[in-house]
């Protein structure tokens, strides 16, 4: 299933999108769980995490280019296929990274090829991402990405690979439970790590890619062993 954005003010188009899609779908024996917007702002305020957006550009008040730069900003993953009544702005549209562009009337041919190449987009980014709900706004992070995540007081902080960490409130409990099917363990009851990023495992530590250096608690040593060898042993 694709959690799908569709950002149409019109009703009837936004409607034609949802039909075209679960055509598309029933196709493809795959499913579109669709969200409608009426408006680039109401796109910006929902805090929801999202596979693929349809986002018409012609709107009032922020525009469909704008708000794709906006959305840019906190998920660079997102496939965006633009809808518009007005080609000229298919070469802007690569400017915020577009992935389609369909020129209204949208047909089911024209939707299709974009939706090819926007699942294509899906499935090679896929795995997870994570919506940190930082002080600076929300960032969609790709669980690739995340080295460690440690709490300390009620305020979690995610070590990113190639950036500086992002921290947040949250529960790292709650945490482990959204990734339970994640390649992520428990070393300590401070920390999940990201078994992805293991280069070296000791007696009492784990060495990461990035070089930092993990503590492994007297408690979780043996469960932690366990299941870095399963998970290794299955995955390498």
């Amino acid at each position: 299933m694709y959690k799908t954005l569709i950002v149409e003010d019109e009703t009837a188009e936004a409607k034609r999108l949802t039909d075209l899609l679960a055509r598309y779908g029933h196709a493809h024996q795959t499913e579109f769980k669709v969200t409608w917007h009426s408006s680039a702002m109401e796109m910006l305020s929902d805090k929801g995490r999202y596979d693929l957006c349809l986002l018409d550009i012609q709107m009032p008040g922020i525009n469909g280019m704008e708000a794709a730069a906006l959305l840019r900003t906190y998920d660079e993953e997102i496939p965006i296929i633009f809808v518009t009544n007005l080609a000229k702005y298919a070469v802007k549209g690569y400017e915020v990274g577009a992935t389609g562009f369909i020129v209204k009337p949208v047909t089911y041919g024209n939707l299709q090829l974009s939706l090819d190449r926007a699942l294509r987009a899906v499935e090679k980014n896929a795995g997870r991402t994570l919506t940190i709900p930082t002080e600076d706004g929300v960032r969609v992070v790709p669980l690739r990405q995340v080295v460690c995540i440690e709490v300390m007081k009620h305020r979690l902080t995610y070590h990113l690979e190639g950036e500086e960490p992002l921290s947040a409130r949250g529960s790292l409990v709650q945490i482990e439970e959204e990734l339970a099917d994640a390649p992520m363990v428990r070393i300590s009851k401070s920390c999940l790590a990201n078994m992805d990023h293991i280069q070296v495992m000791r007696s009492q530590e784990m060495q990461m890619a990035n070089g930092e250096v993990l503590r492994i608690s007297r408690t979780h040593k043996r469960a932690v062993t366990e299941r870095v060898t399963d998970y290794l042993g299955g995955r390498r």
